[in-house]
């Protein structure tokens, strides 16, 4: 019973079971946090907050935190330069879309993810569904596309974690990419202040034909 009534508990409820569950976006739209629709995702909105969101808890080097939105833009250039070189236009946006829910929800570290586990999945997945759907994707994406981009952010990651984190390369191949021995990104990584990463990935996205 103990483990049943635990479950139960750790269930995410839906908009209509708990208080409010809505925040008041900028453009003033309310997107529900526990029960996201499309019709309420403003993609300039969920690019502010990752603009506004750092990376690796703020434990960067620099003046200026290493943001969300910069780390996208380095996803998508990982993902054409080094990855898929072919990838298509929709490929490439969900490259530089893939952490907008990081607006909403933060850039929970992975010890932190596997703690709170399902629920937070659960969260998690359904902005997704709701972001799928607002970018047209439908209501996921191409497995291609995710697995492709899972190993650019990789890449992304584990280069970040050397040059920006203070990792050894030796415990950020093991720790951060799981295992990954490929060439780590050599581009430019110093960090960007929010502005100038919202200019730059509004660019990109524009440059492989979205649309904000």
């Amino acid at each position: 019973m103990e483990g049943k009534a635990a479950k139960h508990e750790a269930r995410v409820p839906t908009h209509a079971e708990a208080p409010r569950t809505f925040q008041r976006m900028l453009s003033g739209r309310r997107l529900h946090l526990l029960d996201p629709s499309s019709i309420d995702l403003e993609i300039t909105d969920l690019l502010i907050g990752i603009s506004r969101v750092n990376r690796w808890c703020g434990q960067t080097v620099g003046e200026v935190g290493f943001n969300v939105a910069h780390h996208c833009c380095v996803v998508e250039r990982v993902l054409v330069e080094m990855v898929w070189p072919a990838a298509p236009l929709g490929a490439r946006r969900w490259a530089l879309a893939h952490d907008l829910p990081e607006a909403v929800y933060g850039d929970v570290v992975t010890p932190v993810k596997a703690v709170l586990g399902q629920p937070y999945r659960e969260l998690e997945h359904r902005l997704e569904v709701a972001l799928c759907l607002a970018l047209g994707f439908g209501t996921t994406v191409p497995e291609d596309w995710r697995r492709q981009v899972k190993r650019a952010d990789t890449i992304a990651a584990v280069s970040e974690a050397v040059r920006l984190a203070g990792w050894s390369e030796a415990e950020a191949r093991k720790l951060v990419g799981g295992g990954y021995r490929g060439r780590l990104w050599d581009g430019p990584l110093e960090p960007w202040d929010e502005r100038t990463a919202r200019s730059n990935w509004l660019e990109q996205f524009r440059a492989a034909g979205g649309r904000a």
